[in-house]
């Protein structure tokens, strides 16, 4: 009896160990903007190509994950701040300030962005010549240098909107005259989620204006040099074996 007491006793204490010495990843989630990528559906319900990534990076390990979800410019507020320590979120070193400074050594996706206008009225697009006097909608919180210019000679319009039922109710109301930019995996993801027909949109590539680009997971420029190296080993892994990619296809 005594022995079994002994076990149980040294159990106990080993389990109180390893949970004083689990770490807390902060894994920050752009609200209602970022699907595929991330979703959060409340009550803490997190799914999409990154957090799945990163809840695979993170699994049977001595790291937590603890979920920080916010509006897009707020989140990048509070990170330029200096969010909370070893935090991770996602990234490209094109956009610069945090989500540049400190990526992952594997990248974890290829962007690629589209033109999406109506079928009515269709126009074909060649180079930003043929979006003159046309509008150019945008999510509010991303933005694109690479279309500056032409938005400050005023030969192109722009527009924000806040989601993508805004951005495909503008091009629907206004056919040939707007056009919507945005990553033709978000775009197809959320016309299918909106269950809208794809075939009453005009979707063509845009990568002559904006490049194609890769992603990678973006860190906290001050992370733990060994809870950096952990990820990155994880990461590693985890393209070799071809999980990357299936999580990938689990979206499209």
């Amino acid at each position: 009896m005594n022995k079994i007491l002994a076990i149980s006793t040294t159990l106990t204490l080993a389990c109180s160990s390893f949970a004083a010495n689990s770490e807390t990843i902060n894994y920050y989630v752009i609200a209602k903007q970022a699907s595929p990528f991330q979703i959060e559906n409340g009550a803490d319900q997190h799914s999409g190509i990154v957090t799945d990534i990163v809840k695979a990076i993170f699994k049977d390990s001595q790291y937590d994950i603890d979920y920080h979800t916010y509006p897009f410019n707020r989140m990048i507020s509070l990170l330029e701040a200096g969010g909370k320590p070893n935090w991770i979120t996602y990234g490209s070193p094109g956009w610069g300030s945090v989500q540049a400074e400190n990526l992952s050594d594997t990248p974890i996706y290829n962007v690629k962005h589209v033109l999406v206008s109506s079928k009515k009225n269709a126009f074909d697009f060649n180079s930003m010549d043929d979006m003159s006097d046309r509008v150019v909608v945008l999510l509010h919180g991303f933005d694109y240098p690479q279309l500056l210019p032409f938005f400050q000679t005023g030969n192109v319009e722009e527009l924000r909107v806040k989601d993508y039922s805004a951005a495909f109710r503008v091009i629907k109301k206004l056919p040939g005259d707007t056009a919507f930019v945005e990553m033709e995996s978000r775009v197809k993801y959320n016309l299918s989620k909106q269950n809208q027909d794809i075939a009453n949109y005009n979707i063509q590539p845009f990568n002559s204006v904006i490049p194609d680009y890769p992603i990678y997971l973006a860190f906290d420029p001050s992370m733990d040099k060994n809870v950096q190296a952990f990820i990155n080993s994880r990461l590693k892994e985890l393209k070799t074996s071809g999980q990357i990619d299936h999580i990938v296809k689990k979206y499209f």
